[in-house]
């Protein structure tokens, strides 16, 4: 890559896709284990000695209270941009693209002036008769 800010643009893209498909593995995986964790204990419960059953209950409540005390995250600055590249792969934004559409429209500015279309500044009739040929 010429650009370094190119390169950046491309790097957090692909940095935002691995997070956010990592993300959506480890909530599908979440999503899926706990039913099948509460399912197992009810299915089993029936057979369990009322001791293991004691300790299921506990077990739960302390997993319970675990989750219940968890405070929530405050961002630092690179968690906060890692969260957003991923957010923005979520919804199918892309940096690299969004800059690639402003460099175009950056040269499309700079290519609709005549100099730019193969076409010399010009100088007009009067310009020239006034201001030059006055001088000598």
């Amino acid at each position: 890559m010429e650009d370094e800010d190119e390169q950046r643009a491309l790097e957090e893209d692909i940095t935002g896709k691995i997070l956010w498909v990592s993300w959506c593995g480890i909530l599908s995986e979440v999503q899926q284990l706990l039913p099948e964790v509460v399912s197992y204990i009810r299915r089993e419960r029936d057979s369990m000695a009322l001791e293991v059953r004691g300790r299921f209950r506990g077990c739960l409540l302390e997993m319970g209270n675990i989750i219940k005390k968890t405070s929530p995250v405050y961002l630092d600055d690179d968690l906060a941009h890692l969260r957003r590249i991923m957010l923005d792969a979520g919804a199918g934004i892309s940096k690299h693209r969004s800059w690639l559409d402003a460099r175009a429209a950056e040269q499309n500015k700079w290519s609709s002036t005549p100099a730019s279309r193969g076409n010399p500044p010009t100088i007009s009739a009067h310009f020239t008769e006034n201001h030059i040929v006055d001088k000598y």
